[in-house]
């Protein structure tokens, strides 16, 4: 079964995707798997976890002693609703990397589930913990975090003013690049982990540029006062699946 220390992160999502583990082993045997289809949207409680983000809240030590505890409900209740959904990733070490791939994707609708319940479920403790300019701030590090993913977020859609071709756009976007990351992938070779997280991170990139292509002139000034200032990724080192130096092991305080 997944370990307790998973926390199952979209972002990122990433943004955003990307599994935000206390436990950095936990999470380099997990991150494939976890990462996948979660946060299809913007999840700020699984943003929270990380130091940086901590950091750049301006977290007073009793919100900071608050967030640890809620960030290890957060992960026990990952834990359990990954189990009772049957994603145990453990047997899949065996696997092809095609296979691999093909579970991923099958399994992708649960995980992306996962996340929005699990977000859901604490958005109002997370709350309570926060003032409001942290609220908007968490928020903002979020849809950035999220990438082209918060793009398929319900309130972000609303606020952009969304259409639905708009949206089947950027949803033909994502299945191109996720395609094109897939097959970057499937190549293997003998790439470093440095190398392959720049590869991803590129490839992220693009997508996220050509999504906001769909958008008109309007949507794109408001996308991006909604995102808020630029919040430096690789502080958290989402994307890639690893690590940075400096912020190793992504701590939950």
């Amino acid at each position: 079964m997944l370990g307790k220390g998973l926390i199952c992160c979209v972002l990122v999502t990433a943004l955003i995707a990307v599994a935000n583990a206390p436990n950095a082993r936990a999470q380099g045997r997990h991150r494939g798997a976890a990462g996948f289809g979660m946060g299809q949207g913007v999840a700020p409680v699984f943003v929270i976890g990380y130091q940086a983000v901590q950091k750049e809240l301006g977290l007073k030590p009793d919100q900071v002693d608050r967030v640890k505890e809620l960030v290890a409900e957060v992960r026990e209740e990952c834990t359990q609703q990954i189990q009772t959904a049957g994603l145990d990733s453990s047997g899949q070490q065996n696997l092809s990397r095609e296979d691999r791939q093909k579970w991923m994707a099958e399994t992708q609708p649960k995980w992306a589930s996962i996340s929005k319940n699990v977000n859901d479920k604490f958005r109002a403790k997370l709350a309570e913990i926060l003032d409001k300019q942290q609220q908007v701030r968490l928020y903002q590090i979020a849809i950035q975090v999220a990438g082209s993913r918060a793009f398929q977020d319900a309130q972000v859609a609303q606020d952009l003013g969304l259409t639905k071709v708009q949206q089947d756009q950027i949803v033909a976007v994502g299945k191109e690049y996720s395609e094109k990351l897939a097959q970057f992938r499937s190549q293997g070779g003998r790439r470093d982990a440095t190398e392959r997280s720049a590869k991803s991170n590129e490839l992220r990139q693009e997508q996220l540029a050509k999504s906001t292509e769909v958008l008109t002139k309007d949507q794109q000034e408001k996308f991006a006062d909604i995102k808020g200032k630029a919040f430096d990724m690789a502080q958290i080192h989402q994307f890639g699946g690893g690590h940075s130096a400096k912020t190793k092991g992504v701590k939950s305080t």
